[in-house]
């Protein structure tokens, strides 16, 4: 996949977790492939302004713990 910009601003992308910060210890949750991801106004400042969801973890991960793809745009919009 063709490198990306770093979001900025809310919504769903592709992305690899690839540094997770916020994890417990003795677990890896990098990401294996490419998944779908929220990222969310977190009303913070500097890299914890936004928080990014991942499925299937729990504890929101920042902006730099991932190599960024693409957006993906609403069903409704065109490319």
């Amino acid at each position: 996949m063709p490198k990306h910009p770093t979001p900025n601003r809310p919504g769903h992308y592709w992305a690899k977790l690839v540094h997770p910060t916020r994890m417990p210890e003795g677990e890896d949750w990098a990401s294996t492939d490419w998944e779908v991801v929220q990222v969310n106004d977190n009303n913070g400042e500097g890299d914890e302004r936004l928080s990014v969801s991942v499925p299937g973890i729990e504890p929101g991960q920042w902006i730099p713990d991932f190599v960024w793809g693409p957006e993906v745009r609403p069903f409704n919009q065109s490319n």
